[in-house]
């Protein structure tokens, strides 16, 4: 797997009410660009392993693209993991949750792309890299403004 990108931010909320919200995924399109709207695809709880999303995105060099993205593993108030089946990135999404104190948490978000195949790596990696990290430097933010701001 190659890391394209990961930010730490500190949100003024617990690590619980951040877990429910980023996790929520249908809330995705609120905070992190270029992701035009996203759907639940089953009926499982949000924040569950194997909860199901139609996401859509505005993709580098393809326009609009609809994703599927499912939830592979899920730790309340800890840990969130997603793959999505959109080649040639194949998304792995991870966010960490960690309390500092009863309304306060730490978030870590990573995107990494499990393509390890060369021609990936030498032609489109640096691509995904540079708008990923752009977007998740706003979405991050967007993502403390969004919890600080809900009551």
């Amino acid at each position: 797997m190659q890391l394209l990108t990961e930010q730490t931010i500190t949100i003024a909320r617990s690590a619980e009410a951040t877990y429910q919200y980023a996790t929520n995924l249908e809330h995705f399109a609120e905070w992190f660009p270029g992701v035009l709207s996203i759907e639940s695809a089953n009926t499982l709880e949000h924040g569950q392993r194997g909860k199901e999303y139609l996401e859509t995105i505005a993709a580098p060099l393809s326009g609009k693209r609809k994703i599927k993205i499912c939830v592979k593993e899920a730790e309340f108030g800890k840990v969130f993991m997603t793959e999505g089946e959109f080649a040639p990135l194949m998304p792995r999404m991870e966010i960490l949750f960690q309390a500092i104190g009863a309304e306060s948490c730490s978030v870590t978000w990573r995107m990494f792309s499990r393509n390890d195949g060369f021609l990936f790596k030498a032609t489109l990696l640096h691509l995904f890299k540079s708008v990923l990290h752009k977007r998740a430097a706003v979405g991050i933010k967007r993502l403390q403004q969004n919890l600080e701001k809900r009551p």
